[in-house]
């Protein structure tokens, strides 16, 4: 067209006589680098977030013993079975349980008879034990007097008796040796025959030796009975009092502790018996729980749900085996009605800003890529269960198509939080920011050949486009790269 006008021109002149205008100068001459030319288009954010379909009805079974540990796999079910409430879905190894009942109940009689016995001593030594301590108290009380006695009286006594026996004797034989001289004058002066004179003289002389032997054995009764005997029978006398005072004592303490020793000993017979009664009822209790049923109706899954999936799926899977041996008070199984409910979803820290509940999206299956399922954001959690991880709940519309999805499959859900028809939105490259003031975004402007900076108000954002509030209009072009850090 310009080049039309001027040829009209030029030719006007011509015919006029006159010479043409000289053509008029532009400035707009394309930009050096990379640009965008600015148009409103349709401005939207998508959020694709990974997750796992799961079902709301889903019973753990776990194995609670109160008193067996030995936990021995004979036979179990099979994984993804199909199972009712009442169904047998693990048989454990009775054998050893059953011994060790057995055992218990073989020993419950002792036991009682032992306590009985107990029983009965600490009752007897509840009678016995004042009678023990008065006895003890009576033996010293009468050693105690004997040794007063012999103190005061019978050591006296028995060195006068032990003199009297030594005087006795001394006299006896002054008595007799004085009888022999008086026969031998009286034989010298008489007539009497010389046999007969013999026979009483021989007699008398006798006599004397005897009389002489029993002074000696006086002598030596006299001395065993004041340095012998009476030191001896006065240490005994004192030690029996001794003796006696610390037997006393030693009742004294003795007899209640050893009453409290039986009684303590009865004590814990009685806790013993009882533990022992209350082991063997745990362990009939027990053995009933050796039998596992489900709790539902259901399709069995090995081992807990962690979010949706089943980490510990192959190690259950292991101790389920015949002779696999199980731990008490862990999640065995657990029975899922197979209708996938809800997708427990995954949400990176940096997709938080666009989402809130209510959203609604499309369910994929990652196995029916295909398949687009309503899905409706109930949940999103404000604690992160990973570092920069953040737990979601979708509920799931159902669908005819849906049959084939279990709980566990892995799936996609997609969401559109933002959308404007006529937006104005240019790449995410060609928006700077200040290098001293953070808050003050801008970009550069291609005008009469020129870059101007101009600062813009921007909205939203996706990888690639940046949504421009204020500051461009549409035809305008900005430069994708900065031009003054080429300069």
């Amino acid at each position: 067209m310009s080049i039309l006008i001027a040829s009209c021109f030029v030719l006007s002149a011509l015919v006029c006589g006159q010479n043409p205008p000289a053509p008029e100068k532009t400035d707009k001459a394309p930009p050096s680098g990379p640009s965008y030319t600015v148009k409103k288009e349709p401005f939207k954010i998508e959020v694709s977030l990974d997750g796992v379909f799961e079902s709301e009805q889903a019973v753990e079974v776990i194995l609670q013993p109160e008193a067996w540990s030995e936990l021995s796999v004979l036979e179990a079910v099979e994984l993804g079975a199909a199972v009712k409430k009442g169904d047998v879905l693990v048989k454990l190894d009775l054998k050893k349980i059953n011994e060790a009942i057995q055992d218990l109940e073989s020993a419950r009689p002792l036991a009682q008879l032992a306590l009985a016995q107990a029983e009965e001593e600490v009752r007897s030594l509840e009678k016995t034990m004042p009678l023990d301590l008065a006895l003890a108290e009576r033996s010293r009380r009468n050693a105690e007097e004997e040794l007063l006695r012999f103190v005061e009286k019978d050591r006296a006594f028995s060195e006068k008796g032990a003199q009297m026996d030594l005087k006795n004797s001394r006299n006896h034989l002054e008595y007799e040796q004085d009888e022999l001289r008086q026969l031998e004058k009286m034989y010298k002066a008489d007539d009497l025959t010389e046999e007969t004179e013999e026979i009483v003289l021989k007699r008398q002389r006798d006599s004397v030796e005897m009389a002489t032997f029993y002074l000696e054995r006086a002598k030596r009764s006299h001395d065993y009975t004041l340095n012998v005997e009476l030191p001896r029978q006065d240490e005994n006398v004192k030690e029996t009092a001794r003796r006696q005072t610390l037997a006393l004592e030693k009742a004294r303490e003795t007899l209640p502790a050893q009453h409290r020793r039986r009684a303590l000993e009865l004590e814990k017979l009685k806790q013993d018996q009882a533990k022992a009664d209350e082991r063997l009822e745990k362990l009939k209790k027990d053995r009933e729980l050796l039998t596992i049923r489900s709790p539902a109706e259901g399709v069995v899954y090995y081992g807990r749900s962690a979010r949706g999936a089943w980490p510990g799926a192959a190690g259950m899977a292991e101790s389920l085996r015949r002779g696999g041996m199980l731990r008490a008070n862990e999640v065995i199984l657990t029975i899922v009605k197979p209708k996938a409910s809800f997708a427990r979803l995954s949400v990176p820290e940096k997709e938080l800003q666009h989402l809130k509940s209510g959203l609604e999206g499309k369910a994929s299956p990652a196995g029916y890529p295909e398949m687009k399922l309503p899905a409706r954001l109930e949940s999103v959690a404000t604690i992160p269960f990973a570092p920069g991880s953040f737990d979601a709940r979708a509920a799931v519309g159902a669908a005819a198509e849906a049959g084939a999805l279990m709980p566990g499959m892995a799936c996609s859900v997609r969401f559109v939080p933002y959308v404007k028809k006529d937006a104005i939105a240019v790449p995410v490259g060609a928006v700077f920011t200040d290098e001293l003031d953070d808050e003050k975004v801008f970009v550069f402007v291609h005008k009469e050949g020129k870059a101007e900076r101009r600062v813009v108000k921007v909205g939203r954002k996706t990888a690639k486009k940046a949504e421009i509030l204020e500051g461009l209009a549409e035809g305008e072009v900005v430069l994708l790269e900065n031009p003054e850090e080429k300069k």
